[in-house]
């Protein structure tokens, strides 16, 4: 398969913001352009075989274990508790720069965005100098997997789940 044209193809990603086509769409797409054992390793980032799997996303797999660990920290440290945490293999020095902003974040969305673009700016690393092959279709796969949540979300429903909420917190409790 030409990786470059295809790649070329498809709509650009922005980190927050739902994207132009799903998960399902591009699977279906890529799946006709490429044989089935690329396929199956495009499509292995939530496999537990990680021999099979391309390095992005191993390496990736290894910096999310990292990142959820300094997450668990900070949580740790915010409701004052005593934690043993495993000791990471490697250290991420990006995370101890960037998720203490995230920490401090008032607004659950701004906080989940700011892990995010944590996430974000490993795959751009990750996918470094790779122009136009496996690795930036594995890296694309990453990214809109990652916008798959923001594509389910919408103001509307927010507001409703919301309202819901108020109002079963607001009406009387029914005593037995």
């Amino acid at each position: 398969m030409f990786y470059g044209f295809f790649c070329a193809t498809l709509p650009e990603l922005v980190c927050g913001t739902p994207a132009e086509i799903s998960l399902k769409e591009f699977d279906d797409m890529v799946q006709k352009e490429l044989s089935a054992k690329r396929f199956a390793q495009l499509v292995s980032m939530d496999g537990d075989e990680e021999k099979d799997m391309p390095e992005i996303y191993r390496e990736l797999r290894k910096f999310d274990h990292f990142l959820k660990l300094r997450i668990a920290e900070k949580r740790a440290e915010k409701l004052n508790c005593e934690t043993e945490l495993p000791t990471p293999e490697e250290i991420h020095t990006e995370v101890d720069f960037a998720l203490p902003a995230a920490a401090n974040a008032d607004d659950p969305r701004e906080r989940e965005l700011l892990v995010d673009k944590i996430r974000w700016m490993k795959i751009d690393d990750l996918e470094g100098c790779h122009n136009l092959d496996f690795t930036t279709l594995c890296a694309y796969r990453l990214r809109l997997d990652m916008l798959e949540k923001y594509r389910k979300r919408s103001t509307g429903d927010g507001n409703k789940v919301f309202e819901d909420t108020v109002a079963r917190l607001a009406s009387p409790i029914d005593r037995m």
